[in-house]
């Protein structure tokens, strides 16, 4: 026994042996270090003593009401885009301000606020990461706060305010992560380049226009694309996020006519009948023709979530979906397809009208599904239905709204990198996430650039984010900040696939 390399381990040393199963231990364990580099260290020292002027500078931009959707805060809007030039001037970056269009508010036509585009250049030779960052923020219903929004507050650990833990924290955490290079005399690892817009709240209006014309030039040789406006699955276990759904949002309306005989409503409720059943399964024909069937690897890499128990939520699950395992829950909210039905509405003015109804459903789509394709499945199935029921009523269909279903390869070097900073941050693996809400900004960004995408949450689920009482914690901010730059170490280092 002498012979062997092989030492007794207790639950908290770490076992270098050539038994087979203590090698796994020890590799297992070693993959979940990763060396801090002397310069990453220099950044994480600075984080750490500049807590209270980072908790400061949150407080000066959560002040300022950013809100677009209204008239009276135009100018606290254009205030907000003043304190981000001050921010980039201070940080010798180069930036330019775009007009970007009008838009309606209150009934009246009116700019929209300018896009500001900053530039970090170091050097030709190095990988260029370009930021997606927002200043707009959701009006707060005050009522429904414990605290100001508009003032910085902390409690538990955690710091509340308005756009703290969507768009202002965010743009803060990388405003300081550029500060600390500056601040501690090293050179930026990468080049970089921000795309700030104010109407993130109001469906991004105008970024896609802008970002159409002026791809070749303004973003060309960018490598990857992060975001940060996203939340871990649980409170603890940091995720990155690679995919997200899209969506069709229709309105489907009767109206009666002199010759048919049928009620509205019940015209509505038969014609819904055709389109899901009680279980919410979609009855449109074609629908799931292109939903990518499910590969063993993957539901592997589901039953790997860390974070998420189904007890939590079974008594709130529909009755047909309370037996279900965690591997299929998490499937039916990120990655198949669903529908929502709203309720049936009817006109509730003075002059009570029962000639006309109205009701809305929400497709949520997955990636291989093409929103041109599935409008087309819908609107055929709907008049098929109309036909079949030989219905005489007028029946109208109008879609509101629709966005494109994003994902993405992790195994790529952008998420390769962003895995590695989590470890060398959080001593942990991240939970690799999908979303079952649409984003409209990365839809755009893949649309028009094609550029790889990745979501680097730095809020937890607590955080509520642009809802009442939004937060964000003290180790979501200052971990946060410090997973930046692991990052971006991490992107400066790994290697492209040839």
């Amino acid at each position: 026994m002498a012979g062997y390399p092989h030492c007794y381990r207790t639950i908290r040393s770490q076992t270098k042996t050539t038994n087979s199963v203590y090698g796994e231990f020890f590799e297992a364990a070693q993959a979940m270090k990763i060396k801090i580099q002397p310069e990453l260290l220099k950044i994480l020292q600075y984080v750490d003593s500049n807590r209270k002027k980072f908790y400061d500078d949150l407080a000066e931009a959560v002040k300022i009401k950013s809100i677009t959707s209204e008239l009276k805060y135009i100018e606290e809007v254009k205030k907000m885009h003043r304190f981000v030039e001050d921010w980039l001037l201070k940080l010798e970056m180069k930036y330019e301000c775009f007009n970007i269009g009008h838009y309606e508010i209150e009934g009246k036509r009116i700019k929209i606020p300018t896009m500001i585009l900053a530039f970090l250049k170091t050097s030709a030779n190095k990988k260029t990461v370009c930021i997606y960052l927002h200043l707009d923020v959701l009006k707060p219903d005050e009522s429904k706060w414990d605290t100001d929004p508009w003032t910085l507050t902390t409690e538990d650990k955690k710091i509340y305010g308005c756009g703290a833990g969507c768009g202002k924290g965010p743009m803060m955490a990388w405003f300081h992560v550029i500060e600390a290079f500056k601040k501690s005399d090293l050179e930026f690892p990468v080049n970089l380049r921000f795309v700030i817009e104010s109407m993130h709240h109001e469906h991004s209006l105008g970024l896609a226009d802008f970002i159409e014309s002026r791809m070749q030039d303004l973003f060309s040789g960018i490598d990857c694309i992060v975001m940060s406006d996203s939340e871990w699955l649980g409170e603890k276990h940091p995720c990155i996020v690679y995919g997200s759904a899209g969506i069709l949002h229709y309105e489907v309306t009767v109206e009666k006519t002199e010759q048919s005989k049928t009620n509205v409503k019940e015209d509505m409720e038969n014609i819904f009948k055709t389109i899901t059943d009680e279980e919410d399964n979609i009855l449109i024909k074609g629908f799931h023709d292109y939903v990518i069937p499910v590969s063993p690897d993957e539901e592997l890499m589901y039953e790997c979530i860390q974070e998420f128990d189904p007890e939590d939520i079974r008594e709130s699950l529909p009755p047909h979906k309370r037996a279900w395992d965690k591997v299929k829950l998490l499937m039916s909210f990120w990655r198949m397809p669903s529908i929502y039905v709203d309720e049936i509405q009817e006109c509730i003015c003075d002059k009570k009208d029962t000639s006309v109804v109205k009701r809305y459903f929400l497709l949520k789509i997955v990636p291989k599904q093409i929103v041109s394709k599935v409008d087309s499945q819908v609107r055929k199935h709907i008049q098929n239905a109309i036909k079949e029921l030989n219905i005489e009523n007028k029946v109208t269909i109008q879609l509101l709204r629709s966005i494109r279903p994003w994902l993405e390869n992790f195994r790529t070097p952008h998420f390769k990198a962003a895995k590695n900073a989590v470890i060398q941050i959080y001593k942990e693996n991240a939970n690799m996430i999908r979303e079952d809400r649409e984003r409209e900004s990365v839809a755009i960004f893949n649309t028009f650039l094609e550029r790889p995408i990745l979501l680097l949450p730095l809020c937890n689920k607590t955080s509520n984010l642009s809802e009442e009482n939004e937060n964000i914690s003290y180790r979501n901010y200052y971990e946060g900040t410090k997973l930046i730059a692991a990052f971006l170490y991490q992107f400066s280092y790994v290697k492209d696939k040839k």
